[in-house]
């Protein structure tokens, strides 16, 4: 009897099962938004959250629990996005983003920069501003320079 092998694969952890759960409460709670193209379209500040699977990269559960309070933290509210796996994924390679979860910065829908990684509280807090007074740039891949116009913070942009 000809059988075809099976492909096994690990179960998902509890974290990971309830990570969407978790992720629309912190959502609702904070006022953030899924991320969509149309962000890119948005004027101002932008942050979006890349995320991905817990069991993948375990960092991102306490990315995700840290993004609320480092927008708190932030001398401006930008608009604020949280793109999951298949989006995050997306736009990791389309940036050329080397790890998730990350934060990806915009003004008015063009590249700020990005952040990669989990970081002590100070260090993710100080780039975080420092990517709000940054101008726009080029992404290393795929995202196309609109302007280098201000978002009208008062950064040096």
């Amino acid at each position: 009897m000809d059988m075809e092998p099976s492909v096994w694969t690990p179960p998902r952890s509890t974290l990971s099962a309830n990570f969407n759960d978790q992720l629309d409460k912190l959502v609702r709670e904070h006022d953030l938004s899924y991320f969509d193209d149309s962000f890119f379209s948005g004027s101002g500040d932008g942050i979006v959250l890349l995320l991905d699977d817990p069991d993948t990269a375990p960092e991102s559960w306490d990315m995700a629990v840290i993004f609320p309070e480092l927008l708190v933290a932030l001398d401006v509210r930008p608009r604020a996005a949280v793109a999951l796996t298949s989006q995050a994924q997306a736009l990791q390679s389309a940036c050329g983003i080397g790890r998730l979860p990350s934060l990806l910065f915009l003004c008015d829908g063009s590249y700020v920069g990005v952040i990669e990684g989990l970081r002590d509280w100070a260090e993710l807090e100080d780039e975080a501003k420092a990517m709000m007074n940054k101008p726009v740039g080029r992404a290393p891949i795929g995202i196309a320079v609109a302007s280098s116009t201000s978002c009208g913070h008062g950064g040096a942009r």
